[in-house]
């Protein structure tokens, strides 16, 4: 229809209407452009609404997780501490039989590392990640990289643990049960344990720390996600 009028008003030389008829193919061009953009932005900002909400569900989960796991590796830690100070100070056979079985069953834990977040692969994976703010990325970054980073320490700290010979020939262990985990011990055998201890402790302290990192950065990730969605 607008080319058939071009038309004819060129045939009429008709400069204005020509000029006319071009002028609104053009503003329809970049008006269809417009809305174009528009929509897509929508699209983008919808999408990345969800995927900051998914960040948060998943990173609010995580923080109790941490939280409840730094708990249980600060008490290993500190049982073997307390078995440690024992032997230093030759209290084992005086020490409650009770409490030094509790504190020998803390002592052969070294917990699990903290899980990698499962939403940022995903957006690794999709080539989503450029659609959140660049804080929540950095954050969501440097996150991953510490989990990585610090993933050695479990298997170490585990073969540690279970090649303590001297620590097994002193101590009679049983199953995972809360109640049921030392069975016995030998006052006169678990000194022989003591640099085993020693070197058992200082994983559990690194575990202790590499928890208490990844906890701060869940919790700048929160921060990051939260300020976001107020701006929004």
């Amino acid at each position: 229809m607008i080319l058939a009028r071009i038309t004819k008003a060129i045939r009429e030389q008709n400069w204005f209407a020509v000029a006319v008829e071009f002028l609104i193919v053009i503003l329809g061009v970049v008006i269809g452009f417009q809305v174009t953009a528009w929509n897509a932005q929508r699209a983008e900002a919808t999408r990345t609404a969800v995927l900051i909400e998914r960040v948060e569900e998943e990173f609010l989960i995580s923080e109790t997780h941490l939280s409840d796991y730094l708990q249980f590796l600060t008490a290993y830690e500190a049982a073997s501490e307390n078995v440690i100070a024992a032997i230093r100070n030759d209290t084992v056979a005086t020490t409650e039989p009770a409490l030094m079985r509790e504190w020998l069953g803390l002592t052969r834990h070294v917990g699990r590392p903290p899980a990698r977040s499962a939403v940022f692969a995903e957006m690794i994976a999709s080539g989503e990640l450029s659609l959140l703010p660049e804080a929540l990325r950095t954050a969501l970054s440097q996150f991953d990289q510490e989990i990585q980073r610090n993933a050695y320490l479990w298997p170490e700290a585990a073969n540690h643990l279970t090649g303590s010979t001297a620590l097994f020939d002193a101590v009679e262990y049983n199953s995972l049960r809360a109640d049921r985990r030392v069975n016995a011990y030998d006052p006169d055998l678990l000194p022989l344990a003591e640099s085993e201890l020693e070197a058992l402790v200082i994983y559990q302290g690194a575990l202790r720390i590499t928890y208490e990192q990844a906890l701060q950065s869940v919790r700048e990730i929160l921060a990051a996600a939260g300020r976001r969605r107020e701006e929004d």
